[in-house]
């Protein structure tokens, strides 16, 4: 009972007890304490011109590790909001589906997760099956359309190039605006028509591929077992998401850049300036095209999103054909 008793509480507090076996087995048996956790040091967040929030919504949508009865969800609501009304009218029945969308989402996320969680079985014919649909969806008119109009929009190009080489070895480079625009109307016709037939080849294969689906039972929950993933862009429309924000940027910063020069000259020579009358729709415009820009690059962000989602709405899960098998070690 006195102080230098180690089982009174008072002593336990008041002074360290000495080192013996005792306490050492104390020490032995106590848990170590948890490690703090580090804060995330901003190194890590993503950086450069693909982070952001929008690349990490695109990851997570490319990476998401959803539970079978969730990604089947969501699956389903995908399919089911790209789906035409007659498309869905077509694979209802197989569902046992009636008309409402809301059972026929609900009857379309059983079926896929079911085959999420046991597997698909073997089906006789269906790549064979799927890679005729391929073939006779490939819209080779329109595809060959897209390529001539972008070998036009090509040699408009390099014809602009060499009138520019010609009029500075000719010293005439004041009358190259008016022998370019044109060449640089006709060039931008061009790129626009090439994507404008790029997209609707891809639409239509995609919506022949989607019929091929919605004839076969089962075949929405399986997955479509393609060769060359659909929604594939082609040519056209890449060229033009590239070289349209790019122009219009250009576009939008020569405008305000020379709106403002001839506002400042008139302001600082105190008289009218020739072109001082279009320096506010030069302003204007060149605002408007960033703005365009902007929206351009953003809608180019959200139909990347929108892809990827179908992408996973129709993974194919079955066998691997021979084919694409890896090879074994």
């Amino acid at each position: 009972d006195g102080v230098g008793n180690v089982d009174h509480p008072l002593s336990m507090r008041s002074a360290p007890p000495a080192p013996g076996p005792v306490w050492d087995d104390v020490a032995m048996s106590t848990p170590p304490p948890m490690p703090s956790p580090t804060p995330r040091s901003p190194s890590a967040m993503p950086e450069g011109p693909f982070g952001g929030r929008r690349a990490a919504r695109l990851r997570a949508v490319v990476n998401a590790d959803l539970l079978p009865r969730e990604r089947a969800s969501a699956d389903a609501l995908v399919l089911t909001a790209w789906l035409s009304a007659a498309q869905r009218a077509r694979y209802a029945p197989t569902l046992r589906a009636g008309g409402g969308v809301e059972e026929f989402v609900q009857r379309l996320a059983d079926e896929r997760r079911v085959v999420l969680e046991e597997g698909a079985d073997e089906v006789a014919g269906e790549l064979e099956s799927a890679a005729a649909a391929e073939r006779s969806a490939r819209q080779l008119p329109l595809r060959l359309l897209e390529g001539a109009l972008l070998l036009l929009a090509a040699g408009c190009g390099l014809w602009i190039v060499l009138l520019a080489l010609d009029a500075k070895d000719a010293g005439t480079a004041a009358d190259l605006p008016a022998q370019t625009l044109p060449l640089l109307l006709t060039l931008a016709t061009l790129l626009a028509l090439a994507a404008l037939v790029g997209a609707v080849a891809t639409w239509v294969r995609d919506r022949e591929l989607l019929d091929w689906a919605v004839s076969r039972p089962g075949q929405l929950g399986r997955g479509l077992p393609l060769r060359r993933r659909m929604q594939g862009t082609s040519a056209g429309p890449v060229v033009l998401g590239s070289l349209g924000p790019a122009a219009l940027v250009g576009a939008g910063v020569l405008a305000i850049v020379s709106g403002a020069a001839l506002l400042l000259l008139s302001l600082a020579m105190r008289q009218e300036i020739a072109g001082e009358a279009i320096a506010p729709q030069l302003l204007i415009g060149g605002v408007i095209a960033l703005v365009t820009a902007v929206l351009v690059v953003w809608l180019k962000g959200r139909r990347l999103e929108r892809t990827l989602r179908r992408e996973r709405a129709v993974e194919w899960i079955g066998p691997l054909p021979d084919a694409d098998e890896p090879p074994s070690v």
